[in-house]
């Protein structure tokens, strides 16, 4: 399957493709383009259009009859004088005569041949004419609903339905009624007034005036102007006039996925393994709206995990218990809004884990917040706040991609030399795994965050980034975790060649209380560096794994709480906007 994308010119035949857009349209211009005028002229003749045609797809002279299958071939032949006859040449001197009185002697034959019931007859105009005024309008029939009245005071009746929701929104979002008045001609017509207001108007006379600002308010640079933001895609106008977080929504451009973009997240990692990084980065940032309740939340942070074991040791398993298939992400085979992409919620031990499944991969959101309400941040890969407990609600979930993470995805895509997502905070791009340490695959850098979570202090910490918390303890945690640092580090560095130093590990487990049960796994990593061996292999090394996997478990409380500063991080960047 083409990376690419490609453009066919049916016209041709064979069918030729081309890799931009712009090669296939200079292609139509110069092979299948209709008729067009060359202005040749010569020292003795002025300057004379002459009408080119395409017959049967190629080009005509008009002088000699020759063809041409481009447009360039054909006026170089005219310009240059190289009309060639059965008895040799002719000359510009030639050809311009020539031309000229056969469009002559054919514009007086078209002439002579017009029929009297073909002329056109003479009009006249008289000299007024009588226009009758515009009737006056009557009464209305009936009065308009709320909605139509709305629409009607904010001069919206004949605009888009997305502009429509959207205002009919923030109305709402105001309190404001609409109110109904009665012109000099009995036709209705609307204003808006907050509802305390609109009490006190109907009682007693009102008189009505209009008050003119002095001048022009002057628009605070930290405010979003809906007018002036990135235009969203149809279909979150709503979360756009109730969220509270709605300045921050306003600020990106987001767009719904689509067929393209699905077709994309469902491509075999193992012949394209650029996509892990791109599915990864097109997902981070992304929107989910459940149209069943209202809510919705913004994924800060996705890790993206491989369908097979051939793929990725971390892949979602498929197994059966008493008979029946483990609950999974894979997309069903009944009709979805997105093709063969599923949004759903996975139960697991540690609780509910929300997911967006493909064919080729799933990814697990590990950082989100609720956008349609103040909902403390889920940090982690347990998702509380946003649930898709069954097929209908996640048949109705929208799902909306920010389009710089689209954009970002789509280069990564192109090339197949990609083996991260950036060159910034690599530690980070680590997904949160705690087995398999002697895999490669643990190591893939496929974890992205969304523009709001940028910043590392914003995104959830994992084994080998606990080590950079500020506040983390100076006791076994710390230490534990800087192994697993040094690790993913040499990994990153070396590949397949990455070596674990005895050194190294002495200097960790002198850092350790003796009776810790840190300590213990230290002392077994010592006890593989046998003889006068002083640094052993990580990747394939299953006895070191067996002593990483215990370290990994002991690190999952200090995780916990380095990650509730996150939430506090997070609940700053997205209230900086909306203060």
């Amino acid at each position: 399957m083409s990376e690419l994308p490609t453009w066919a010119c049916e016209d041709c035949s064979p069918t030729r493709t081309f890799n931009s857009l712009e090669k296939k349209r200079a292609h139509d211009l110069e092979y299948h383009t209709g008729d067009f005028i060359v202005v040749v002229s010569s020292d003795s003749h002025p300057e004379h259009e002459v009408t080119v045609t395409r017959v049967d797809g190629v080009f005509v002279c008009p002088t000699c009859d020759a063809t041409f299958r481009t447009k360039t071939g054909c006026r170089k032949h005219l310009l240059k004088g190289k009309c060639r006859a059965k008895d040799g040449g002719y000359s510009p001197e030639e050809i311009l005569p020539a031309i000229a009185a056969r469009d002559s002697s054919n514009s007086t034959a078209e002439r002579n041949n017009d029929s009297p019931q073909e002329r056109l007859p003479v009009i006249s105009m008289p000299e007024s004419v009588d226009i009758p005024l515009p009737p006056v309008p009557g009464p209305q029939r009936g009065p308009r609903t709320h909605e139509e009245a709305v629409l009607f005071s904010c001069n919206l009746v004949n605009s888009q339905e997305g502009e429509k929701q959207r205002t009919l929104g923030i109305i709402e979002a105001l309190d404001l009624q609409p109110l109904a008045l009665e012109d000099q001609n009995g036709a209705e017509q609307n204003v808006l007034a907050h509802r305390l207001v609109l009490e006190k108007l109907l009682f007693g006379p009102v008189t009505l005036s209009s008050t003119i600002p002095l001048k022009k308010r002057r628009r605070d640079e930290s405010s979003t102007c809906w007018n002036c933001s990135p235009a969203s895609a149809a279909g979150m106008e709503h979360l756009l006039s109730t969220s509270p977080y709605a300045a921050n929504i306003a600020s990106r451009r987001y767009v719904e996925l689509n067929d393209d973009i699905c077709e994309l997240l469902n491509r075999d990692w193992r012949f394209s393994t650029q996509l892990r990084f791109a599915c990864a980065r097109i997902l981070s940032g992304c929107v989910l709206i459940n149209k069943r309740n209202g809510q919705a939340i913004v994924a800060n942070t996705v890790e993206v995990y491989g369908r097979t074991r051939m793929v990725d040791a971390h892949r979602e398993p498929f197994t059966v218990r008493k008979g029946h298939p483990v609950t999974n992400s894979l997309p069903p085979s009944m009709n979805i809004p997105y093709k063969d992409v599923w949004p759903t919620t996975i139960s697991a031990p540690e609780g509910e884990r929300l997911v967006i499944g493909t064919g080729s991969f799933d990814a697990l959101i590990t950082s989100s917040l609720r956008l349609d309400s103040r909902i403390e941040a889920c940090v982690g890969g347990i998702t509380t706040s946003f649930s898709l407990p069954n097929a209908e609600h996640s048949k109705l979930t929208k799902i909306f991609l920010d389009q710089e993470s689209v954009d970002s995805g789509l280069k990564l895509a192109m090339t197949k030399e990609t083996w991260s997502l950036s060159g910034r905070d690599l530690m980070w791009q680590l997904r949160q795994t705690k087995t398999k340490f002697h895999d490669p695959s643990t190591y893939y850098l496929c974890r992205a965050s969304s523009h709001f979570a940028r910043n590392h202090p914003c995104q959830p910490y994992t084994i080998f980034t606990l080590v950079s918390f500020d506040q983390a303890p100076s006791g076994d945690g710390a230490v534990v975790s800087s192994i697993f640092d040094n690790i993913a580090c040499e990994i990153v560095r070396l590949g397949s060649k990455a070596m674990l130093e005895k050194d190294v590990v002495m200097q960790f487990r002198s850092r350790c209380s003796n009776r810790s049960n840190a300590a213990k796994e230290f002392d077994g990593v010592l006890s593989l560096y046998i003889a006068n061996i002083s640094a052993i292999p990580i990747l394939g090394n299953h006895d070191l794994n067996k002593y990483l996997e215990t370290m990994a478990q002991l690190l999952s409380t200090y995780i916990s709480r380095a990650n509730k500063s996150v939430m506090t991080f997070i609940d700053q960047e997205f209230s900086s906007l909306t203060m």
